[in-house]
């Protein structure tokens, strides 16, 4: 299979230890913070190909983390899946899962010391890679986002949990962009002129993302 091909030639060195990123976000729940993220956004992919890049790293707690997590996600400039690849370095090892997508596949392989397992999911220009604690994947989801609401699927690879949600994209200011999330996910998230996640509230989990000030 051509995506199964792709998948074995991803590269699973570890972005853990990579130099600082541009944007530093604050990750609190119930009020109380519990991690950072730090990410990137760029125009283009590797070799010039359109799209977009971004790699990001969130660390739990912040200072002398326990758990640690870094992402990739590259998109064409259609905003369809290119590649995405998740490492978590957890108290029980390292374990690195990777996407990709062709039409109406997905194809996600997980890598962990000792084992390696592959399966196939429904995918589509619909469907979004999310994370429950890498926060700025969701500049995929304002991304697609429309005024009329537009209807997304989100699939967390490390939970194997589906999620069906729109998100609308209503008026924002001072260059600021603002998305509602209603159904399986609710809230809302704001990004920037140059589409970064500035703030990010999930209601119903009582996480709240936000713009570090130091």
């Amino acid at each position: 299979m051509r995506l199964a091909a792709v998948l074995l030639c991803f590269p699973t060195v570890g972005l853990l230890g990579q130099e600082p990123l541009e944007t530093k976000l604050v990750i609190e729940k119930g009020g109380r913070e519990i991690g950072r993220e730090e990410f990137t956004l760029r125009g283009g992919r590797a070799q010039g190909a359109p799209g977009s890049s971004l790699t990001a790293l969130a660390r739990y707690p912040a200072t002398s983390p326990t758990l640690k997590l870094s992402a990739t996600l590259d998109r064409t400039a259609e905003g369809a899946l290119s590649k995405f690849q998740l490492e978590v370095d957890g108290p029980t090892g390292t374990t690195i899962i990777l996407a990709a997508g062709s039409g109406a596949r997905l194809i996600i392989r997980t890598v962990a010391k000792g084992s390696e397992a592959g399966r196939e999911l429904p995918g589509g220009p619909d469907v979004v890679l999310l994370d429950d604690q890498v926060f700025s994947l969701y500049c995929a989801v304002a991304d697609l986002a429309t005024p009329a609401g537009k209807p997304l699927t989100a699939v967390f690879p490390r939970t194997n949990r589906r999620a069906s949600f729109v998100a609308r994209r209503e008026s924002g200011g001072g260059g600021n962009s603002r998305v509602t999330l209603t159904g399986d996910i609710s809230g809302t998230l704001v990004t920037d002129a140059q589409g970064r996640l500035f703030r990010l509230e999930l209601a119903e989990a009582g996480t709240v993302v936000s713009r570090a000030k130091d």
